[in-house]
């Protein structure tokens, strides 16, 4: 059994560390998993078809070449023979370019369940060969938990991690817009904000209802997926305001990533650390006692720092999710907040960085969860079931 893994550009390098995880994990599963860099290839149609020269039984990629097409117009599944399954980790309309020109023959899976419930209500159930919610997986081998939490907290100096880039809230796009515009977008933000995780394409149809508009209507359906503007600066504003809230409460957060340079000062007494690669995110990981996370409006779907945290041997806090909700025991082996009581519950997760018996027992719980049940390994069956859906509209193709 082989598969073909293909990586591209990524920043911090994550999505091409997920599938070398995934690699691993197929491997040991029995597969061959042939990992193809397209960014190494001066031609990139030439390195396809050398891959596809042997049998394999899906090709994957993260976010990209849904939309490929060879010189000939054939889809990348065509030219492998193989399904080819794509799966978004990023708010999907934020590729609807791409969405609109992928391949019918191409299977989709989403971190977020209101993701799958997005595409189909954009491009309708049957558009793509198959679309289903995956969540992300942790890191295979990950670090241990001390044995005490005296060891606990001396193995570990860094006493809450933040690892992500800053998005500072921009004008939003709209207000260049036509009045009308305006109104839609800037009610379906004020929607989306006042709840703790509702969809942007939800928040944007309820405005074009509340303004006269069908959002089933012909002439409508393609100004939704603009949506992704309503997300982006959701996901920009709660962002800055969990790390605002923490900094105003004293929380002790190292924090590393791009974008902060002309904004240190917001956030008082942070230690900043500057970017650093996904690998060298997960030793920092291994250092920290807790790891704070924000999903910024991914409300019924995972993030892969949670996920890595635990696996990394720390406590994780990150704010609620439907995913999280229902797959862990929240309190006991995951700590969250929520955006309605965002600085009482920051702090919360303030005290519970200074008990070290408390936060050791988290990181203990979680960690079993996790390696049980969220690693690369336990999604294979999901990218094994979506090649296998999307099989017969390939062979029709």
């Amino acid at each position: 059994m082989r598969a073909v893994l293909i990586k591209g550009e990524s920043r911090y390098e994550a999505l091409n560390v997920f599938l070398d995880h995934l690699a691993a994990a197929l491997r040991a599963r029995g597969y061959e998993a042939a990992i193809l860099d397209a960014r190494a290839e001066e031609d990139r149609h030439a390195a396809f078809r050398r891959e596809a020269a042997r049998p394999s039984q899906f090709v994957f990629s993260f976010n990209i070449l849904g939309d490929y097409r060879d010189p000939d117009g054939r889809s990348l599944g065509q030219v492998f023979g193989a399904p080819h399954v794509v799966q978004y980790v990023d708010y999907p309309l934020t590729h609807w370019v791409s969405l609109d020109r992928t391949a019918p023959d191409t299977a989709l899976l989403m971190i977020d369940e209101t993701h799958v419930q997005t595409i189909a209500a954009i491009y309708g159930p049957e558009r793509f060969a198959h679309l289903a919610f995956s969540p992300h997986g942790a890191f295979a081998a990950g670090a241990p938990v001390q044995a005490t939490p005296g060891e606990f907290r001396r193995a570990r100096p860094i006493p809450i991690l933040f690892a992500g880039s800053f998005y500072r809230p921009e004008k939003p796009w709209w207000e260049g817009q036509p009045e009308v515009i305006r109104s839609i977008f800037q009610r379906a933000l004020d929607l989306a904000l006042a709840e703790e995780a509702a969809p942007a394409l939800a928040a944007l149809d309820v405005s074009l209802a509340e303004h006269g508009l069908d959002p089933a209507g012909a002439d409508v359906s393609p100004f939704r997926k603009l949506a992704t503007h309503v997300h982006e600066h959701v996901r920009a504003h709660r962002r800055v305001t969990a790390l605002e809230a923490a900094a105003d409460l004293g929380l002790p957060v190292h924090v590393y990533g791009a974008g902060y340079d002309l904004d240190r000062e917001r956030f008082g007494a942070f230690t900043f650390g500057g970017e650093a690669s996904m690998e060298r995110v997960a030793e920092l990981m291994a250092s920290s006692r807790l790891v704070l996370n924000i999903n910024a409006n991914f409300g019924a779907g995972s993030h892969e720092r949670p996920l890595m945290a635990l696996m990394a041997g720390a406590a994780a806090a990150t704010d609620i999710s439907s995913f999280y909700a229902s797959r862990f025991e929240l309190g006991a082996e995951l700590a969250v907040y929520r955006w309605m009581s965002l600085r009482e519950d920051l702090a919360a997760i303030g005290e519970l960085a200074t008990d070290d018996v408390a936060l050791h027992a988290l990181a203990l719980a979680g960690r079993r969860r996790v390696k049980a049940e969220h690693g690369w390994d336990a999604r294979i069956d999901n990218i094994l079931a979506a090649a296998e859906a999307a099989r017969p509209k390939l062979a029709l193709a």
